[in-house]
């Protein structure tokens, strides 16, 4: 019987260490969190075709490619909080169809389009607190029927719509700092309110 191929993920610290991490090539998880990785190089990922977890939290990114990642057809979750990173392109993240859990809390990003994660039908839970986010378009979570929870509190947001949530029925926590102005269309206001929403009622502005 032929060995296992072993897969091996190279990375750096801030002051030039290399981080080498070999993986079975038929691990479905892959964990490089707690490293101190400052940079890391994704490419090998594209030879996990059964890889479901990604873990790359409590690191030193200050940014990251996620474009290796664009055919992880069977990627469930991505964690990268705990790190610093000010700017994430998640447009690869649309082919990441099966995709459930995303973490980027506890970074430094201003600002993110979450338009990728509208190819993401699947995905439950989306945590961005603790970090900087001045405004947030919310819009391609409507195509996110089966989303749970969304973690918002501790940004600089002061405004959010929340009207493309309506279309996630079984949202039950949401979490956002309590000077937020929440508003949403008022063709909703009628309608039977998923939990998290129904929560905050009183507090919607409905335009």
């Amino acid at each position: 019987m032929n060995p296992v191929e072993e897969i091996t993920v190279w990375s750096e610290t801030k002051t030039g260490g290399k981080v080498v991490e070999r993986f079975e090539s038929t691990t479905t998880q892959v964990d490089l969190s707690d490293r101190r990785i400052f940079t890391t190089d994704l490419s090998p990922l594209r030879q996990f075709g059964n890889m479901e977890v990604l873990t790359l939290s409590g690191n030193d990114l200050g940014t990251i490619d996620l474009s290796p990642l664009n055919e992880s057809t069977n990627l469930l979750e991505l964690s990268l909080g705990g790190n610093k990173i000010e700017q994430v392109d998640l447009q690869p993240l649309s082919g990441c169809t099966s995709l459930m859990y995303l973490d980027l809390s506890f970074n430094r990003l201003r600002q993110i389009d979450l338009s990728p994660l509208g190819k993401c039908p699947d995905l439950q839970t989306l945590h961005l607190y603790e970090n900087n986010l001045e405004s947030l378009d919310l819009g391609p979570l409507s195509k996110c029927k089966k989303l749970r929870q969304l973690s918002l509190k501790l940004n600089e947001i002061s405004f959010l719509d929340l009207s493309p949530l309506f279309s996630c029925s079984g949202i039950k926590k949401m979490t956002f700092d309590g000077d937020v102005t929440l508003v949403a269309s008022s063709g909703f206001k009628t309608d039977e309110l998923p939990p998290a929403l129904n929560a905050m009622r009183g507090m919607i502005e409905w335009k």
